[in-house]
């Protein structure tokens, strides 16, 4: 013991690593010397640098001040490694296997990495700083992860390999590089509570979550991502209820492609996105959305093995799995299809919202939806209700030609019998040209003047709501 006692404080003074090829190391010994050790040698910064240790005691450094940098590695703590309060230079964990780890109001001055390694219970970050990266990519963790209001200066990553069996937390962290989640596996607790929640996070990068296996609600309620929100190949496992919550969400590009067997609802309630690349086509079959009040500029596909999407088969899309009917969510997407040039696809998405929002009025609506919608398509094809002008004036003007003339009010005070201008005249409504209250028609011949009036005002307040919606637009 005293051998590797003595070897410790040697390579402290050089400032060299030590290997100590699985040899007991009292953790007061490390404490010692991070806190009051002797002075380095000349040209030489003392530092701790341990490799394959087998730390014994507990590591205690609460409110230490230590300017000196800590690694480490491929070590076995015995009991909790504890750095509240304390302020570091850099600490150096990879590969090292710990019981639990509190570091609430930690200050690193530089970097702090604990990459592959593994920790039985708690990981307490409550509140760190961290001036440069956070790395904890790789890592193992049995209990908690807290990492709420953590302040990181760099690059946040807790990916690439992790495992996290009782779920991460990171509300209110202030991130100003990214955040990276991607290609991890994340547990909620078995108590219940998510399994990743970052809400009301700050991350001047972006948000990177693709290939991330999650079994438990994703919480990203109020995430703000200055760059991208990226979940593609994620997977995303909650049976029975919310798989991710997007609840207020800012970023400039959301890329949303969930993996085929994810389960759950993705909530993009008021969200709002700068470019959204997702892909209605591949849509889990077990996953639902909402969509409402959801605002986007632009709506794309930017990978080659993203099937391209037609509108018809995004509004199948959204009467599949958003099942209940707000106008916005179809307000948004036809503005954003104009927005990338698919005017035509634009007018269909809003004569299919005029379609529903008339179904919800209830059976009157209905129907008078239906009539819109045959007749001049909502106002979005107008040309069509020229072609019912035409055809309704042809087939009076036809009937009352085989069936004229008709019998006049006044006798020797009727204009000539013309059935052209005696069909245009009841078909047209609040214009007067004389011909239609000068003849009196019976029998088959009212019933005639009866339908061409009725189309005519239907056909009118028709167009003129068409054009009210024209205008509006």
């Amino acid at each position: 013991m005293r051998g590797i006692l003595r070897t410790v404080r040697t390579a402290f003074r050089a400032g060299l690593p030590l290997d100590a090829r699985g040899a007991p190391v009292p953790a007061s010994l490390i404490a010692e010397l991070l806190l009051d050790g002797p002075a380095a040698r000349p040209g030489r910064t003392a530092r701790i640098d341990l490799t394959g240790a087998r730390i014994t005691g507990r590591l205690d450094l609460t409110g230490a001040r230590i300017d000196a940098p800590m690694r480490l590695r491929h070590c076995t703590f015995a009991q909790p490694l504890v750095l509240d309060h304390a302020e570091l230079a850099s600490v150096n964990l990879d590969d090292s296997t710990l019981p639990s780890l509190d570091a609430e109001s930690l200050r690193v001055r530089r970097w702090f990495g604990m990459r592959h390694a593994h920790v039985a219970g708690e990981a307490w970050f409550h509140h760190v700083r961290v001036d440069g990266a956070l790395d904890l990519s790789g890592s193992g963790f049995g209990g908690a992860v807290n990492l709420q209001r953590a302040v990181v200066e760099g690059d946040a990553r807790i990916g690439h390999g992790s495992t996290y069996g009782c779920g991460v937390r990171l509300d209110g962290a202030r991130i100003a590089g990214d955040l990276n989640i991607a290609q991890c596996t994340m547990r909620a607790p078995a108590d219940g509570g998510p399994a990743i929640a970052a809400n009301g996070a700050v991350v001047g990068g972006g948000v990177w979550a693709h290939e991330l296996v999650a079994d438990g609600m994703v919480m990203f309620i109020g995430l703000r991502a200055a760059t991208a929100i990226v979940l593609q190949r994620s997977v995303l496992r909650t049976p029975d209820d919310s798989a991710l919550l997007l609840i207020e969400a800012e970023t400039r590009t959301l890329t949303l492609r969930p993996d085929p067997s994810s389960t759950g609802a993705v909530v993009l309630r008021d969200a709002r996105v700068g470019r959204l690349v997702d892909d209605p086509v591949g849509w889990p079959a077990a996953c639902t959305i909402e969509l409402g009040g959801l605002t986007y500029d632009r709506i794309s596909r930017r990978s080659s093995d993203t099937t391209a999407w037609t509108a018809r088969e995004r509004l199948a899309w959204m009467a599949r799995y958003d099942p209940t009917f707000a106008p916005g969510p179809y307000d948004q997407l036809a503005a954003a299809l104009r927005h990338d040039g698919r005017e035509q696809e634009a007018r269909q998405v809003l004569r299919v919202r005029e379609r529903l929002r008339h179904r919800a009025m209830g059976r009157l609506g209905a129907v008078w939806g239906a009539v819109q919608d045959a007749t001049i398509g909502f106002g979005y094809r107008p040309a069509r209700a020229l072609l019912w002008l035409v055809a309704v004036f042809g087939a009076g003007s036809a009937w009352f030609a085989w069936s004229g003339p008709l019998p006049p009010v006044k006798p020797g005070e009727s204009p000539t019998w013309d059935p052209l201008l005696y069909t245009l005249d009841l078909l047209v409504p609040l214009v007067d040209l004389g011909h239609e209250h000068a003849w009196n028609p019976a029998g088959p011949d009212k019933a005639a003047a009866v339908l061409i009036m009725a189309a005519g005002w239907i056909l009118a307040t028709t167009v003129i709501a068409g054009a009210g919606r024209a205008l509006r637009r």
